[in-house]
């Protein structure tokens, strides 16, 4: 096996048998030396008398640098290469992973001929803009790339958030403006990544930004081009609720600023250039190809929302009074499609208001997981119903109610007090009756009664699931589970670092959570970040 020599680790907290391991080795002829638990001073020191001697002739078989920094860095130093049995709970894989670790010619930790003291940020919501935020702070430069025309994401939809009742741009807005404002961080909007390679401390980045058709340098923001444009088309900014233009800002408190117009519908009749008074419209605009060279990567993609169409039975895209939870929070929103106005879709008011949970969620047909957020947010906006008028009767259908964050148990018992309803039941489906209401049947889980209840507007709970687009990587991409998480390097150790070195993960790509743990998450991304390209600089 290339001259070289088998250490095993005697760790207590390896998942595989060590024993069984040594004995399927023994089956292909090697022998491997079973070592004191190497964390320990007398294992460690042991250790380190065996490698001085020749430490190229030595494999190791540990639990990983997660669990014991002091003795990684000690392997550094030494140049001894190393197995992290840490994954393996079978003995027949950890022994295959340790025959080709004898046969591998790799050294320990390469280090890059450049280190880059850049920072590729994907994905500008909330927990993107913290983690550009911390970075550029500290003195590195950040691109923060997104895909949308405006940073924000899902964050800058919400009317309030939870559990004070707090308005949610109010919060946001003034770190958009930081984040657009700060000399370390370049802003690349509308754009999309092309491919990804490289190391840890000089990864190579391609990146597209689409054409707005609007000079950026030219444009202030006024409007006045979407008020003459005759194209309408609806909102995705509003979940297609809302009538807006081919030429628009995506939202009043957008940063950049600045108009978009989406050329495929665009009919040139150039009215947007007529008026223009700062000749901004350039209807010739084309593509751009940036190439960036960084020292890590940060994935702050987000995660999609459950499709509910997919349940049928509670028939949303067929009856206009069934909405999402994030619709309904455009909709109670002042700068919604409504303006705030708690109406149906033909402009009733809305008297009864129902909320359904684990839509998709908890369901081992789709999401198997529970989303956490749900039961928060439902309850929030329960809350926001009654601000808008406090003789509307709410529901809540819920299997469980789960509010363990901060401050949400309290606000729990805030609605119950309000006079919402909480109903233990998982409606059956949702059948429209002679006027086109919603009727909910369900069974009370706590009477064992079948029941029926006609409202104005039905809101579903949809859970949450991986990013659906993923980074171009041209070799190894990071690990992500069945659902399309993202896994980390370690759950406890290490829960913002990716499978692959130099990728970093923040937020709810890498499973479901609230606005306050993305922000902490964010946090200790920009941290780990900064230490990582600390460490590679003083090689």
């Amino acid at each position: 096996m290339a001259g070289k020599k088998l250490l095993l680790c005697n760790c207590p907290d390896l998942k595989v048998d060590l024993h069984a391991v040594v004995s399927e080795l023994a089956t292909q002829q090697v022998e491997a030396v079973v070592l004191e638990p190497c964390c320990t001073p007398t294992g460690l020191a042991r250790l380190q008398q065996i490698l001085e001697e020749a430490p190229e002739q030595y494999v190791l078989a540990a639990c990983g640098p997660e669990l014991s920094s002091r003795f990684f860095k000690l392997l550094t130093t030494l140049r001894a290469p190393v197995v992290d049995l840490w994954a393996w709970r079978d003995v027949e894989s950890a022994a295959a992973e340790l025959l080709l670790a004898l046969e591998a010619k790799t050294s320990f930790l390469p280090r890059p001929a450049e280190v880059h003291r850049s920072v590729l940020v994907v994905g500008g919501g909330v927990g993107g803009c913290e983690v550009a935020l911390d970075l550029a702070k500290a003195g590195l430069k950040v691109y923060l790339l997104d895909e949308s025309l405006s940073i924000g994401g899902n964050m800058a939809k919400l009317d309030k958030t939870f559990p004070t009742l707090d308005c949610s741009i109010c919060i946001l807005g003034p770190k958009l403006v930081e984040v657009a404002t700060h000399p370390n961080i370049e802003l690349l909007t509308y754009a999309e990544l092309e491919q990804i390679a490289g190391e840890p401390g000089n990864f190579h980045v391609k990146v597209t930004l689409k054409p707005r058709y609007v000079d950026m340098t030219k444009c202030v923001g006024c409007g006045s081009c979407a008020e003459v444009c005759p194209v309408i088309l609806p909102s995705r900014w509003n979940l297609g609720m809302k009538p807006r233009t081919c030429i628009r800002i995506i939202f009043a408190q957008a940063v950049p600023l600045r108009a978009t117009i989406e050329k495929e519908y665009c009919i040139d009749c150039r009215q947007c250039a007529k008026t223009c008074g700062r000749q901004a419209i350039n209807l010739d605009d084309v593509p751009r190809t940036l190439h960036l060279q960084v020292g890590a990567i940060v994935l702050a993609t987000g995660a999609a929302p459950f499709d509910p169409s997919l349940k049928s039975e509670y028939g949303y895209g067929r009856l206009p009074q069934v909405l999402t939870n994030l619709e309904f929070e455009r909709l109670v929103c002042a700068s919604g499609p409504t303006s705030g106005s708690l109406v149906t879709h033909s402009g009733q008011p809305v008297r009864k208001l129902a909320f359904i949970q684990c839509v998709g969620s908890r369901d081992r047909r789709f999401l198997p997981y529970c989303s956490g957020y749900c039961c928060t947010a439902s309850i929030k906006e329960a809350m926001l119903a009654l601000e808008h008028d406090p003789t509307i009767e709410v529901t809540i259908f819920y299997n469980d109610i789960r509010t363990s964050g901060k401050g949400c148990e309290e606000l729990y018992l805030r609605a119950r007090a309000a006079g919402v309803r909480f109903v233990k039941a998982l409606p059956g489906r949702i059948c429209p009756d002679e006027g086109e209401r919603p009727v909910i049947v369900y069974e009370d889980l706590e009477t064992g009664r079948l029941g029926y209840l006609t409202v104005d507007l039905a809101v579903l709970a949809v859970g949450l699931e991986g990013p659906k687009t993923l980074p171009p990587f041209l070799d190894q991409a990071p690990k992500r589970d069945e659902q399309g998480f993202y896994i980390p390097k370690h759950h406890i150790m290490h829960p913002v670092e990716s499978s692959r070195p130099g990728i970093f993960l923040a937020g709810t790509c890498l499973g479901p959570q609230d606005i306050t743990d993305t922000v902490c998450q964010a946090s200790g991304a920009a941290g780990r970040v900064l230490r990582l390209l600390a460490e590679m600089q003083a090689k």
